[in-house]
């Protein structure tokens, strides 16, 4: 279960990576007609706006991860005193 765990950790962190890097260009070209002469796309408009969103997410990103460890360590559990060796309550003779 453990490497199941693993696993699906790293390939949602693989794929968020490469989402995040390519869906600005796909949304790009998808908006673009074919038909139509570049002066009229509304590609660049697009692509920036794409581009400050992927930009914003980054920083949420980095922002959380910040915020997640200093709450980490803050919130840690604290060590626990090893158990101490049982003393009989009649000394033996």
């Amino acid at each position: 279960m453990k490497r199941a765990t693993i696993f699906t950790l790293l390939g949602a962190v693989i794929f968020s990576i490469l989402t995040t890097w390519l869906a600005p260009k796909m949304i790009g070209w998808y908006v673009t007609p074919a038909d139509q002469p570049a002066a009229l796309s509304c590609q660049a408009a697009v692509v920036g706006a794409m581009q400050r969103l992927v930009q914003t997410q980054m920083i949420g990103t980095i922002l959380g991860a910040v915020i997640g460890l200093a709450l980490g360590i803050v919130f840690r559990a604290k060590p626990v005193p090893p158990p101490r060796a049982d003393v009989p309550a009649t000394p033996k003779a």
